[in-house]
């Protein structure tokens, strides 16, 4: 059992797993990898369930009992696990007890302050790492960051400062990270929609999804990138990707134009190194720049999939994939009629509702947009992300509503 759905926790488990064992996570929130957005956590959530590891989200854990050679987990709701191991991975914060008994100042978020050439509040004193604390510079809220790449960068700044004099100023972590998950690589830069929401830092996202490289060259698989920015300058607010190839080369590009508060803008043209075997001639980072643009300059308006169950009768849910995709499953209550077909029959579709149009991924629903636009069809919206993305997250959703009934009835 592994307690805690953060990155070391699951490292933890795919090597458990990978050794034979029968591994359960256990984790408090409602979904691992606390850093990611829903949408991008349910994917890796359903690649986790796939190969066969118990994730027990929503779950908190009470107490331990010895249990002849191992022990009983019991969870708060009173559930009891049995485990032979039990590892513990529950997340981590600043240890500043030297610090505080040097007197040196600490700050809201319970770290060690420090100005910009990381001298605490004692001139004579430098601190750097996971004890500290330091402006983010997209929320400009106080932040720990408890990654070992800005904390290396940090020694060095401060040996300079320390050597030389107050040579060099730190701008603070956008918090770039990346982690193995199985098959799957998912990696975030920024702050993610969830925290921007929290710290009303208004924004937009977009959902893409798109080949690791050419589709005609063997081997391509899919990525998924969702993007927050700014909806009037389009500065890069976070990206996020969960994919199988390419994508610690994607996170890294993407990191940059956050770091350097640049914009969407810069994606659409990013100049990339382009063979069938690395890449499209549109880098999955282009595309999503494009998909991005398209809503800043209101040719696409967008809805999410935490929307449509808010959807009435009075709207029409409108798939665009063909009727084999169709009947292998589809979002409840929708109408096909595929993009082929579309201006065909456009008299099937009535002119006096709002059009939610969805595909496999956004973009034939996007192409559909555009046709219905043309035609003189004025309130559509188009599903970011696409079936795939909201199938992962209705299924996850569903899987936390029969947990937490389940639950009821065992209390």
């Amino acid at each position: 059992m592994v307690i805690g759905a953060g990155f070391i926790g699951l490292e933890m488990a795919e090597n458990l797993h990978d050794l034979g064992m029968d591994v359960t996570v256990i984790e408090m929130g409602k979904q691992i990898l606390a850093p990611l957005d829903y949408p991008i956590a349910a994917l890796v959530q359903q690649h986790i369930r796939s190969k066969g590891v118990h994730l027990l989200l929503d779950s908190a854990v009470a107490a331990f009992e010895k249990y002849g050679s191992g022990l009983k987990v019991i969870l708060k709701n009173e559930e009891t696990l049995d485990a032979d191991i039990v590892i513990m991975s529950i997340g981590v914060r600043p240890d500043t007890k030297l610090a505080v008994q040097a007197g040196l100042k600490t700050g809201e978020a319970k770290g060690i302050w420090v100005n910009e050439y990381l001298q605490t509040s004692d001139p004579d004193i430098y601190a750097v790492g996971d004890a500290i604390e330091f402006v983010n510079p997209i929320t400009r809220q106080s932040m720990n960051t408890y990654l070992a790449g800005p904390a290396n960068k940090q020694g060095r700044m401060a040996a300079n400062n320390i050597a030389l004099g107050n040579v060099q100023k730190y701008q603070g972590a956008i918090n770039t990270a990346i982690v193995k998950v199985f098959d799957m690589t998912v990696a975030t830069a920024g702050t993610a929609a969830k925290n921007l929401l929290k710290a009303q830092i208004p924004h937009l996202v977009s959902t893409t999804s798109s080949g690791s490289h050419a589709g005609y060259y063997p081997g391509a698989r899919q990525m998924t990138i969702q993007l927050a920015f700014s909806p009037e300058s389009g500065r890069l607010l976070s990206a996020q990707i969960a994919g199988f190839e390419g994508v610690d080369k994607r996170i890294d590009i993407l990191s940059s134009v956050i770091q350097r508060s640049s914009s969407i803008d810069e994606l659409t043209t990013f100049e990339h190194a382009y063979a069938p075997p690395y890449s499209s001639a549109k880098d999955p980072v282009n595309m999503a720049g494009f998909a991005a643009e398209n809503i800043l300059l209101k040719q696409a308006r967008v809805f999410y999939w935490n929307d449509v169950a808010a959807l009435s009768d009075n709207n029409i849910l409108l798939d665009v994939r063909t009727p084999e995709e169709f009947e292998k499953g589809h979002i409840p209550n929708a109408q096909n009629i595929p993009l082929d077909e579309l201006r065909e029959r456009l008299l099937e579709i009535d002119t006096s509702q709002h059009i939610y149009l969805y595909c496999k991924t956004g973009m034939r629903s996007y192409l559909a947009q555009r046709i219905l636009r043309q035609h003189g069809f004025e309130s559509l919206s188009n599903l970011s992300g696409g079936y795939e993305l909201w199938n992962n997250c209705a299924t996850e959703m569903a899987l936390l509503v029969k947990n937490e009934m389940e639950r009821a009835e065992l209390v």
